[in-house]
């Protein structure tokens, strides 16, 4: 039995579950979708929800074959080691920031996108980098969706510390009173602030979204640019963000330079998930990586993620997502 499970958290199925139930019916894929909830571990079954003439019916089934997973949280730690007995779990972990930008430096596969960092430790770690190139970057180490970033940027005497919304000025003193109160702990990554915005002065930065096909090999899903409406910094699309089609967006913002920096990120689509994948001893199934884009066409690298959210092109997404089921049921 060629059987996908899709777990998540949602107790019910969203756009995604449903796109992807679409295409595993054309490659007479069993698909159904579950949540932690839905699992008996003891007996090892699953009161499973399959899409069926346009609405989702339970059924009592056994463990699948592959299982179409979130990353894991702590709470369903047992639920996971009991599901790996018998599936295939799609999506294995790539760390936090600190750890993915460690192994990036460290293996000098990189130096074409690589953005200087350091882990904040003390305020000198930060007033260093600020001395250096005079406007940084604080990102948390685990935190996703553009979610608690503020820039610094040192003028004269004066300190202007940003986030998405406000810009406030404070002294040397005052400063290193907000370093050592709120961003020493949780752990913030530190880098250059690499200036990419739009004619408009809107902050973006540009999405490569991959995933492994029917051959067990990275492929483009979509290039994509995301755009922070009304934002100082982020551009993330959970936090008010939008996208745009990549070549005009590219053609508005770069001009006769559009060309050649599409083929960069044609390439980047191609070399990196293959080394990025090369520092793991286990597969991954999907990348979302974040670039940014200076004026001069300069690109670096923002962020990894894995497990990357496909909002806006569900069809695409689903097709070549149920194309590694196949791979992964050697239906190929």
């Amino acid at each position: 039995m060629n059987s996908v499970g899709m777990l998540r958290t949602n107790k019910n199925p969203l756009i995604l579950a449903r796109s992807v139930a679409y295409v595993c019916q054309h490659y007479q894929i069993d698909f159904f979708y579950f949540s932690p909830e839905d699992v008996d571990i003891k007996n090892k079954k699953i009161n499973a929800q399959f899409f069926e003439k346009g609405k989702w019916i339970r059924k009592t089934v056994d463990y699948p074959c592959v299982v179409d997973n979130e990353p894991m949280k702590s709470v369903n730690k047992e639920l996971y080691a009991s599901l790996k007995e018998k599936a295939i779990l799609t999506t294995n972990p790539i760390g936090g920031k600190s750890k993915v930008f460690r192994l990036l430096e460290n293996s000098h596969l990189f130096e074409d996108v690589l953005i200087p960092y350091v882990l904040v430790e003390k305020p000198d770690d930060v007033l260093l980098f600020l001395n250096k190139y005079n406007k940084i970057l604080l990102k948390p180490v685990f935190s996703s969706q553009g979610r608690n970033i503020i820039v610094i940027e040192q003028l004269g005497d004066v300190y202007r510390l940003m986030n998405d919304s406000i810009a406030t000025d404070y002294s040397y003193e005052e400063l290193i009173s907000i370093m050592k109160s709120n961003y020493l702990k949780p752990t913030y990554i530190c880098q250059p602030f690499i200036e990419t915005k739009t004619k408009d002065g809107s902050p973006f930065d540009i999405r490569l979204h991959v995933r492994k096909n029917e051959n067990g090999k990275w492929q483009k899903v979509k290039i994509y640019p995301r755009i922070g409406l009304g934002k100082n910094i982020t551009s993330n699309i959970s936090q008010g963000g939008g996208i745009s089609p990549i070549v005009p967006f590219l053609q508005s913002n770069f001009g006769e330079e559009w060309r050649k920096i599409k083929d960069k990120l044609e390439h980047l689509c191609k070399s990196f998930p293959n080394r990025f994948e090369s520092l793991y001893n286990y597969n991954l199934d999907a990348l979302g990586i974040d670039l940014g884009v200076d004026s001069k066409g300069n690109i670096g690298l923002f962020e990894v993620n894995t497990y990357p959210g496909q909002q806006f092109f569900y069809a695409e997404d689903a097709e070549v997502r149920v194309a590694y089921y196949r791979y992964l049921l050697q239906l190929k």
